[in-house]
């Protein structure tokens, strides 16, 4: 099996990670390429283009993060960082909020693109600004809603805070959330995400 992603992607980091605390190290192999270079076995397999995706033994591929993940931690491995969120609504909920977190920094990253290009548009600029901070707000509030054993919620959250520090810098989000920063510093600690942080 294959594992497609490029280092810069909070997406492909989350699998990157759920590989590493199933120790799956062994069962797939990772391949670093972007998406606009289109590998013609990765486009093959993956019409979509997006990393991650994960190219099974029979030329088939498990496409999106969270499906990914899911297939990772259920299929391959014990399935204990899912089984949380399998009876909680409310840890599915913080979980979806994360992925959506990662969405919108992902979009205030193409806008400015945009913005260096003179093509910014304020509306989109504020609507996304202001989506980023009322979610770590939110987020903040629930903080204590977090098991304590790692699950994919704690996986989500860590990557998209990753990447504020990467793409956005600029937006101080540990001022006023406490809490986020200390859950962030200890999921930072661990071999599978200091393994994995986002770079060029």
């Amino acid at each position: 099996m294959k594992l497609f992603f490029t280092h810069a992607s909070p997406y492909a980091r989350s699998a990157r990670i759920v590989v590493r605390e199933q120790r799956l190290e062994t069962l797939l192999g990772e391949v670093a390429s972007h998406p606009f270079n289109n590998a013609e076995d990765f486009v093959k397999a993956n019409p979509l283009g997006k990393v991650p995706a994960l190219i099974l033994p029979n030329g088939e591929a498990i496409m999106d993060s969270e499906v990914i993940c899911a297939y990772l931690d259920r299929e391959l491995g014990d399935g204990r960082l899912g089984r949380p969120l399998d009876a909680d609504w409310s840890l599915k909920t913080l979980y979806s909020v994360c992925s959506g977190l990662i969405d919108i920094l992902v979009l205030l990253r193409v806008e400015k693109g945009r913005e260096q290009e003179g093509l910014r548009s304020d509306f989109w600029w504020q609507r996304y600004t202001g989506a980023i901070g009322r979610t770590l707000d939110y987020l903040e509030a629930r903080a204590d809603q977090f098991p304590e054993s790692l699950n994919l919620v704690h996986i989500n959250l860590a990557c998209a805070l990753a990447y504020l520090d990467f793409r956005h810098p600029d937006i101080d989000w540990r001022n006023g959330h406490p809490r986020l920063t200390a859950l962030a510093e200890s999921l930072e600690s661990r071999d599978s995400f200091s393994a994995t942080g986002l770079h060029e």
